[in-house]
């Protein structure tokens, strides 16, 4: 039997607790849910048979490779369309790839299509209102992807796209193979108004933890980053130790609005990731004890001096060069940011030894991480007749491919000899024109997670993130209020949790006094933030 919303939710909350604490809101894009999401039934799990990893996939946690794999697997038989045309718009983070014309990575992914795939190709900074320009024109092509900014989610796609659930729901997705290797969790965010109406942009689920130079800790005999202390006092004795102001050297650099890198903290006081329910009632991640002791560790921290002089005004940029340059042993930052900080560090100094951090509990036992990057974003199809549908998600399905298929690597790195060539361990080395045609983001209407594979990092890399993944995944918890829809946080959420996140700011650093948080919060509940919980409890007790 497919797995519910429900059953997604529920093992989610066993694990523990999720991240952007203050504004208590979801990951990925907004699924503007709110009435009967949970009980609809998910696409069942079929794992992907690829090459075989030298470090094996198990649950949510993904295989990793030393090397790339000689031997890839055609992942998608034939062609998906017959002639035909499938058009698509899309986010780019990129530089704007050539047009079809003057692309032969586009041709040669149309030949194996079998049809043309026109998409439109938007900058991520102009999305939202090209998305809204194209609703409004109400010409949508057949798959557009959606990550927010619109207010009436569920009206939206109840009037204009199809219901994935017809064609995806338990075992009907094993028509799509490369579909139904997508995590579970992952469609539970695809859920709008009471139905599977997307397809989910994978991510790797956790955003990650933060990161550590080894270097640093194996002087003081610490070698295992996924447990670098047992106790949060431990943790501030190493952090003294650590902190060398004749070197410029400190345990931590923090950068501007994150309270201090308060996610470091509050994944050890075991915080949930922003709501807590029981019974069917919220309490906010902030309301919790356990939030009012991470701020108070925080604190300590800062009494200690362990955090680099003036980082609470850096930039994130600016906090991550702190580390690359040896001025921070450890660093908050997300998970995607390991390929540069492996590369980053180790150029700097050859002892460095950046890895991924495992949060570790207060109190002796195992901290928390957060789901707070299950999908980057999430693609409707246009609602039409069910052959139409089925030709779009065999094109969605082709390119979601997942890493050591065909597919992937003609849509990673194009056509080898033209976009690529192989170095000596046979890794993929784009040339200047794959650099140049290569930035089509044909992976931004559907994707797998991405595995653990480093070209630059070989053996060690792969090691070192597929442990931590590996401890930091079964750890992870959601937000009870993912799926559900809150038009009052939508609108004003941020606005109302700034007061309170300031002034965690000014406790931290020694501004204001910690017993001046219990009327911070009362007057968020006043403002607000009441109202946002009675919104949340209703759309979960609708559903």
């Amino acid at each position: 039997m497919a797995p519910t919303r429900r059953d997604v939710l529920r093992a989610g909350l066993g694990a523990a607790a999720t991240a952007t604490l203050l504004s208590a809101c979801g990951t990925g894009a907004d699924s503007g849910g709110g009435s009967s999401n949970a009980g609809v039934a998910l696409p069942d799990r079929i794992p992907f048979a690829g090459p075989t990893p030298d470090l094996p996939a198990a649950g949510d946690v993904p295989p990793g490779y030393y090397a790339y794999p000689k031997q890839l697997v055609r992942s998608v038989s034939g062609t998906p369309l017959s002639g035909g045309t499938v058009t698509g718009m899309t986010m780019t983070f990129l530089s704007f790839p050539p047009g079809r014309d003057e692309n032969a990575a586009w041709q040669e992914v149309e030949k194996r299509l079998g049809g043309k795939l026109d998409i439109s190709v938007v900058s991520a900074a102009d999305y939202e209102t090209k998305f809204n320009t194209t609703i409004a024109g109400g010409e949508l092509p057949d798959m557009i992807l959606y990550s927010s900014g619109l207010n009436n989610v569920p009206q939206f796609a109840q009037a204009t796209c199809a219901d994935l659930g017809e064609h995806l729901a338990g075992n009907k997705i094993a028509e799509y193979k490369n579909l139904a290797a997508i995590p579970t969790v992952a469609w539970q965010n695809c859920v709008v108004g009471g139905k599977l109406y997307a397809l989910p942009v994978c991510r790797n689920i956790t955003g990650g933890s933060g990161f550590v130079n080894m270097r640093f800790f194996k002087e003081l005999g610490i070698e295992d980053h996924t447990r670098i202390a047992n106790s949060a006092e431990e943790f501030l004795e190493i952090c003294k130790k650590l902190t060398d102001p004749g070197k410029d050297r400190y345990a931590l650099a923090t950068s501007n609005g994150s309270m201090y890198s308060l996610t470091l903290f509050t994944q050890i006081f075991r915080v949930p990731y922003g709501w807590r329910v029981d019974g069917g009632k919220l309490t906010s991640a902030r309301e919790t004890p356990e939030f009012k002791e991470a701020v108070a560790f925080a604190r300590k921290l800062y009494q200690a001096g362990v955090f680099y002089p003036g980082s609470e005004g850096f930039t994130t940029v600016q906090r991550g060069n702190a580390f690359t340059a040896g001025q921070a042993a450890m660093v908050y930052d997300g998970f995607p940011a390991f390929p540069g900080f492996w590369t980053g560090l180790r150029a700097q100094h050859p002892d460095n030894d950046p890895r991924p951090y495992v949060p570790f509990g207060h109190d002796g036992g195992d901290g928390v991480t957060y789901q707070d990057n299950v999908i980057l974003a999430y693609t409707f199809v246009k609602k039409a007749e069910p052959d139409k549908v089925k030709e779009v998600l065999r094109v969605a399905d082709f390119l979601a491919a997942p890493f050591g298929s065909e597919e992937y690597q003609l849509l990673k790195y194009g056509v080898e000899g033209v976009h690529f060539t192989r170095d000596a361990t046979g890794n993929p080395v784009p040339n200047e024109r794959g650099t140049q045609e290569m930035t089509v983001p044909w992976d931004k209407f559907a994707a797998n997670p991405p595995v653990v594979y480093n070209a630059s990092g070989g053996k060690a890399y792969a090691d070192y993130a597929h442990q931590a993944l590996a401890k930091m995944l079964p750890m992870a918890v959601a937000n009870p209020t993912t799926g559900y829809r809150s038009e009052t946080s939508d609108k004003e959420g941020t606005k109302l949790a700034k007061p309170v996140t300031d002034l965690v700011t000014s406790i931290i650093a020694g501004r204001a006094e910690l017993a001046e948080l219990d009327g911070a919060l009362d007057t968020w509940r006043k403002n607000g933030g009441d109202k946002i919980r009675g919104e949340y409890e209703s759309a979960m007790a609708a559903g």
